[in-house]
This record gives C-alpha cells, structure tokens and sequence, in this order.
C-alpha cells in the first residue's frame, strides 16, 4: 500500500504535469500567452521540487521558491536543501547528480514567476509584452525536465515501499 507520504507526492507530481501538459497545448495555439506557459511552467518546477522533498521524507519548504538568501527562512532552506542532497536514493534513481539543478531552476524561475504574473504595473507594461516564444519554449523544457526527475524518483520509492 501506498504511504500517505507517497501519495502527497503523486498529487503534487500529477499537478504538475497537467501544468505542464496545459503549457505545451497552449504552445501550439494560435495566440499563445507567453507569459502564462512562464508562470504555468514555474509552478511546475516548483511543484515537482517539492515533491522530491516529500519523496524522500521532508518537510518542504512553505515559500513559493527555494531561496538561498540570508536569514531565518534562508538558513532553513539551506538545512532542508542539504539533507535532501545527503539523503540515500533509491538504488535505481538516476538523477541524484541532477538535484542541484531542479533547485537551481526553482530560485531561477521563480524570478520571473511575479512579472510572468502581472507585468511591470509601475511601467504599464503587460506580461505578455515582455516574453518570447524561446522564453516559454525553455520554461517548457526545464518544467520537463523537472516534472521527469520527480515522476522517477516516484516511481523507484514505491518500487522500494512495495507500491504499485
């Protein structure tokens, strides 16, 4: 049977593939918002980031990125961060040496994520005026990127716990 752990995780992995798959379709479309497939694929990243955290059971942290920076919740991302990273994986997992980037793209994109958002109100710039096709066709690329490390590292922990 599956944990409840586990389960949570499932749920945060699918919720990030649909933004995923939602960012894709849209990619396709005749009038596609740019910066809609950012703030989509941003909330994938960050979605399937703390997936792995749950995964490997850890608390995740509660901000909407994994910040660095000085301070209390920095310094608690940073502890979290580098229990993951010494965390022993499923023996079958091969992305372990691909976690600093999923955390990497976490703090990346979620710079963008406001102004992917709203634009730049105080300049009345709108979002969509400030992304390209190549922005969202990276955005796409790293939320696969990450959506896949979450979804395998699913996969080989219930093949650890004896799920399905």
């Amino acid at each position: 049977m599956i944990s409840v752990r586990l389960e949570y995780a499932e749920n945060l992995v699918k919720k990030a593939g649909n933004l995923l798959s939602r960012s894709e379709e849209e990619l396709k479309g005749y009038f596609p918002s740019y910066s809609n497939i950012i703030a989509n694929c941003q909330t994938a990243i960050e979605l399937s980031a703390k997936a792995v955290f749950k995964i490997m059971g850890l608390d995740f942290p509660k901000e909407h990125q994994l910040l660095f920076e000085r301070g209390k919740k920095g310094d608690e991302v940073k502890k979290v961060t580098k229990e993951l990273l010494s965390k022993e994986f499923p023996k079958y997992f091969i992305y372990k040496k691909e976690l600093p980037r999923l955390i990497f793209l976490t703090y990346f994109w979620h710079r963008f994520y406001t102004i992917a958002k709203y634009g730049i109100d105080e300049l009345d710039i709108p979002p969509d005026k400030l992304f390209k096709k190549e922005d969202a066709e990276l955005a796409i690329e790293h939320a696969k990127f990450c959506v896949r490390i979450a979804d395998n590292l699913l996969t080989h922990k219930r093949g650890e716990e004896g799920g399905r």
